[in-house]
């Protein structure tokens, strides 16, 4: 492979990467603004300066790629001077509004102010002022602290496949905003605030809830649809706060739509049954644990499972019932119009899928088959959900039957229950799932469980031992 120099260092490369990605791989960070390596090259913030033996001038590392031989800098005094002049510039208007938002403490303008940038501004002027415009319900947009790298614009043309953000005027009374002010169209708003190097664009659903040096952070799997996006789940004090995507170029790359990342507000609903109850009536484990004994009593059962449940758990029903319940059928459920994997289509040309749950495909690896052969059903009927199972969709189906509901479930759902036991959310547990492509990947917990709630393989563990006794967690 070819090698060049940077600073000091020979590394290796490929024919027509850049020098940011190259750089990188030598362990040395090139500050960059208007660079995204999800995104076209622009080379417009000058930020990226480098010094580069046998050229006369700085070169911006983004936009020239590596070459045999080629020697870097990116330490020399031009280099420093530059991206100081750089950093100067763009703070020409920036706000003092660090204490207030949203992106401080992950803001790249904060970290290479510090790092590149000089305590004394020569500017005296009056800082420019802008009023904003509405954006919808996603994103908060503050022009006063753009420094006008185009993420966004490139963003919403090159990925969202929309054109809604401009630049209109120009010079120091360029603003960027939507299309004649019109709300955000995209569904994939969110990645407008990732990728915002500046608190210009914020999240609404985040604003003012916690500083983002005080999150823990879980790196999991969105459970939105099938496509199986990586993620992070950013909590603390046991709550979740927002979910953000994580880099799977074979995946999601660098992105997540809407509906999976505001996707955890169910979870955390007031109105989610976090105890066992039984009609209208809230009861206790032991109590919820003897009536399920008494009402299943070891007969064969119809038992649907949602394909929102993880391999282990599917593996743990299918395992209960051939044990316990001999003759039993097992059918899965999930998304109404979507039975098998072969009818999971894309619905969109960026990453959402047909199948609004995450497990479609593990349950067809296990054999379970679809809740549209099921032909007939026993008087009882377990249903077994993790959350974003189309419940009502079977349960109308199952009208003069008595159902029992294992998994999580809203007080809505409930209505159509004789009982329900209350498990654990994709947030609350580890696990397994398949996307629809067939790759296994692992959920992790992010928060503790709430209440009393117990995991399916525990309630499966207690309904079949009549010696033991329930606790209260």
């Amino acid at each position: 492979m070819p090698k060049c120099t940077i600073d000091g260092k020979e590394v290796e490369f490929k024919p027509g990467e850049n020098l940011i990605t190259v750089a990188k791989r030598a362990g040395v960070e090139i500050p960059v603004f208007c660079y995204h390596p999800g995104l076209s090259v622009v080379a417009q913030c000058r930020m990226c300066y480098v010094e580069i033996e046998k050229m006369p001038k700085l070169q911006t590392a983004c936009s020239t790629n590596a070459a045999e031989g080629m020697v870097v800098k990116t330490q020399s005094d031009p280099v420093v001077k530059g991206r100081a002049g750089t950093m100067e510039f763009l703070l020409l208007n920036h706000p003092l509004d660090c204490p207030i938002c949203d992106k401080a403490g992950e803001c790249d303008l904060q970290d290479n102010s510090f790092g590149h940038g000089s305590a004394n501004m020569r500017h005296t002027e009056e800082r420019r002022t802008y009023v904003d415009v509405d954006m919808g319900p996603v994103i908060e947009k503050n022009m006063n602290r753009c420094i006008h790298c185009t993420r966004c614009i490139r963003f919403g043309e090159e990925v969202a496949g929309i054109h809604e953000m401009v630049a209109i005027q120009r010079g120091n009374n360029i603003d960027i905003t939507t299309i004649d002010g019109n709300p955000l169209q995209t569904e994939y708003a969110g990645n407008y605030a990732d990728i915002c190097p500046t608190g210009s664009l914020t999240l609404r659903d985040f604003r003012f809830r916690k500083r983002a040096w005080m999150l823990k952070k879980t790196s999991t799997i969105c459970e939105g649809c099938s496509k199986g996006c990586n993620m992070e789940i950013q909590h603390e004090g046991n709550v979740i706060y927002r979910c953000v995507p994580r880099e799977n170029l074979e995946i999601n790359k660098y992105w997540m739509c809407d509906e999976g990342r505001m996707n955890y507000h169910y979870t955390q609903d007031e109105k989610r049954i976090l105890n066992p109850r039984s009609g209208a009536t809230f009861i206790g484990w032991e109590d919820a644990i003897q009536t399920l004994k008494d009402q299943i009593n070891e007969k064969p059962l119809t038992v649907l499972v949602g394909s929102d449940l993880t391999q282990q758990e599917l593996e743990n029903i299918l395992e209960y019932t051939k044990n316990y319940h001999k003759g039993s059928s097992v059918y899965h459920f999930g998304t109404e119009g979507v039975f098998t994997s072969a009818q999971d289509l894309p619905v969109d040309k960026i990453l959402k899928m047909k199948s609004k749950t995450s497990n479609l495909n593990g349950a067809e690896k296990l054999g379970i088959k679809s809740v549209q052969e099921m032909k007939s059903a026993s008087d009882v009927v377990l249903v077994f959900a993790g959350g974003r199972a189309n419940v009502q969709s079977v349960t109308k189906k199952l009208e003069g039957k008595k159902l029992i509901g294992i998994g999580v479930y809203s007080l809505n759902e409930a209505e159509s229950f004789s009982m329900v036991l209350p498990s654990l959310s994709f947030t609350e547990k580890d696990g397994t799932i398949f996307n629809h492509q067939g790759i296994e990947q692992k959920l992790k917990r992010a928060i503790q469980p709430k209440n009393t709630i117990k995991a399916i393989s525990e309630i499966l563990m207690l309904t079949a031992n009549k010696k033991v006794k329930v606790g209260a967690n």
